[in-house]
Order: structure tokens, then sequence, then C-alpha cells
């Protein structure tokens, strides 16, 4: 099978339902902006998670090491990731004001946060699907910019609050057919496609490197020695850049291709860490916010390249279920990394695991075009 440079979908638009793909109108464009909302405070949140963790640890979990505040968070991202391939429907953060024990942050946080986050996440992103074909990509950027908002500015509250104290619009477009047989569920004969298999091993360094950065940086900046303020505005620079990061390159990808762009984010990236970052500190993060932010809006769309509309949903739930277990490894592994050595270390731990991801990237890019 030989594609173009841009990668076409096996689906082939001008046929069956997918001329109907609106790509665009009233309808669609309100079911993105429902999208982007439900993104602003579930991966919104989890965006701006490291200033709770770094919080918690000083204050309320005091007498516990950072090590074992970090599974409180790597369970959160786990579950948010793992549970969109079937998410129980029940929500929420409400409790988390009331939690003073280690349990209490591991049910509130963790589980419930987990859980409900997968629920709109998942909802979120996959109905986009239905909507968008030839403006995926561009329409994946704009929904997770919500995220990076939320980040942003949920970071911001969070500094100012700690020291004093629905789906309304997204709308389904596909036909109701069997509940059985449509229920997204892990589909291990997906990964039969070596190209699946690729992007699957690079989603996994991906996520491991993105939720680990997010969770970590303002522990990696105390570690660093530089004050509090800075800690959390650099974690509010990297959601604020990541913003644009998930928009632009959506857009630059419908026009030249999505695995181009992809790569190319990667590579800035990997250089950014490797030559700026690993030498001179965390003052340059914002550039890693940028590269960091194409890959969560990018990533899900190119999994959408490898199978029909109607199996985007099973695809996507497959992929993010097993790079949830490489979430739930890099916060308390980074911790004990962060501990055991220096700041330095850890960034070149997460370069070298960057490095790995663009080789299955680039493994996957090449399968597509054979």
């Amino acid at each position: 099978m030989t594609l173009d440079p841009r990668e076409p979908s096996p689906e082939d638009p001008s046929s069956g339902f997918g001329q109907a793909f609106p790509e665009g109108g009233c309808q669609a464009w309100t079911c993105l902006l429902g999208s982007c909302l439900l993104m602003f405070p579930s991966f919104g949140f989890q965006a701006a998670v490291g200033a709770v963790q770094d919080c918690i640890s000083l204050h309320q979990l005091s007498g516990y090491s950072v090590r074992d505040v970090g599974w409180i968070i790597a369970i959160l991202v786990f579950l948010t990731l793992s549970l969109r391939v079937q998410p129980p429907a029940f929500t929420s953060y409400i409790l988390l004001a009331e939690c003073t024990k280690y349990w209490h942050f591991i049910l509130c946080l963790s589980i419930l946060g987990g859980v409900s986050a997968a629920v709109n996440t998942m909802v979120a992103i996959a109905v986009l699907s239905q909507w968008f074909h030839r403006r995926r990509a561009l329409a994946s950027g704009l929904c997770m910019a919500g995220s990076s908002a939320g980040g942003a500015v949920i970071t911001l509250i969070l500094q100012t609050i700690f020291p004093c104290y629905g789906v309304i619009l997204v709308r389904g477009r596909l036909p109701a057919g069997n509940r059985t047989a449509s229920r997204a569920t892990i589909d291990m004969g997906a990964f039969h496609s070596p190209r699946l298999c690729f992007l699957t091993a690079a989603v996994f360094a991906f996520e491991f490197i993105m939720f680990g950065c997010a969770a970590l940086l303002p522990t990696y900046v105390r570690f660093s020695g530089i004050s509090t303020n800075v800690q959390l505005y650099s974690l509010t620079a990297l959601n604020s850049m990541s913003l644009l990061g998930r928009v632009l390159p959506g857009f630059a990808a419908d026009q030249v291709g999505l695995f181009n762009v992809l790569l190319c984010l990667v590579v800035v990236t990997l250089v950014v860490m490797a030559a700026v970052w690993l030498p001179f500190g965390s003052r340059d993060v914002a550039i890693f916010g940028f590269g960091s932010g194409g890959w969560l809006s990018l990533a899900p769309v190119c999994a959408g390249q490898l199978c029909r509309t109607e199996e985007y949903g099973r695809f996507y739930g497959t992929v993010y279920f097993v790079a949830a277990f490489g979430v739930l490894l890099t916060v308390p592994g980074g911790v004990e990394l962060l501990q055991a050595t220096t700041p330095q270390v850890l960034v070149g731990f997460y370069a070298a695991v960057l490095l790995v991801g663009l080789v299955a990237l680039t493994l996957s890019r090449w399968a597509v075009l054979d």
C-alpha cells in the first residue's frame, strides 16, 4: 500500500458516510466549543496538577515523601487515560477541599478525579471525528487548547488561593447502532498493524514526558533552588505556550500532513531539551510547552488516520490505555530520580525517552508510506 505524503486516512471522505462530514457550520463549531470547555476543567486541571502536588507535599502530606505523594498524581492521570476505553459515569473534585489524609487524596483526587476526567476527555475528543475530516487536526488542536487554557488559568488561581484558604454543547452525529457492538473496548486486534504498534510506543513516550513534566515542574524548580513564585509561573508559562502549540500545528497539519508536523515538533522539542533545558535549566520551558502541546493534539488524530470514523473511539481508547501505564510510572519514578540525583539528570532521562518516541514515530510514519 502506498499513500501520499500527506497521509490520507484509510477512510475515503468522498464515498459512503465520509461525504457527509460537515467540516463546519453552527452545529459542528458548537460541538467543538463544547469539547474545548470540557477539556478546560478536566485536562486543564491535570496540566496544573504539579502545583497541587507541590502544595500538599509541603502541607497536608508533609509527613510523606515526595515520591509517595507522586503516586496520587500518577493514579489520577493513569485512570484518566486508561478509562477512556469504557469510562463509568460519575465525577468530581468537590471533596478535595476536605482531604487531610493520604487515603483521602487517593480516593478523591486520584480515583474520582481520574474517572471523571476520563468521561469528559473521551467524549470531548471522540465526538469531533464525527463532525470533521479534512479539518480534524485543527479541530483537535482547538479542543486541546481548552486544556492549555485551563492549565494556565487554574495554576494562577491555585497560586492565589493556596496561601489563603456538563455536557450541554457536545452532540453526537453518527446514527445510533447496536450498543453491544459499538461499545468502546480494548481492541487487541488493532495491534496487528505495525503502524499502530509504533504509534502506540510513540504516544507512550510522549505521555510519559508530558505528564511527568507537568506534575514535576514545580518540584523540579524547587529542587533547583528557585523561589516559589517562579515554580508556579513556570507551569503557567508552559501551559500558555502549550495552548499555541495545540492550535497552530493543528492548522499546519491539515495542510502538510499530520505525521510530518508531529515529527517536526518532536525534533524541535528534543533539541530544546538537549541543548537548552538540560544545560541551562527551566528558563526556556515555554519552548518545551509549545512542542509538547502539539503532541497532545496531533497524536490522537494520527491514530484516527489508521481507522474508520466509527472505529476511532476504540482505536483511540486502546492506544491511550497502553500509554496510561507510562503515566502511572512517570511521576513516582521521576521524583525518585530527582531526589537521588540532580534536576539535570531528570531532564536528560526525559530527553532519552523522547528520542525513543521519535524513533517509534518515524517508524510509524515509514509504515504508513509502505
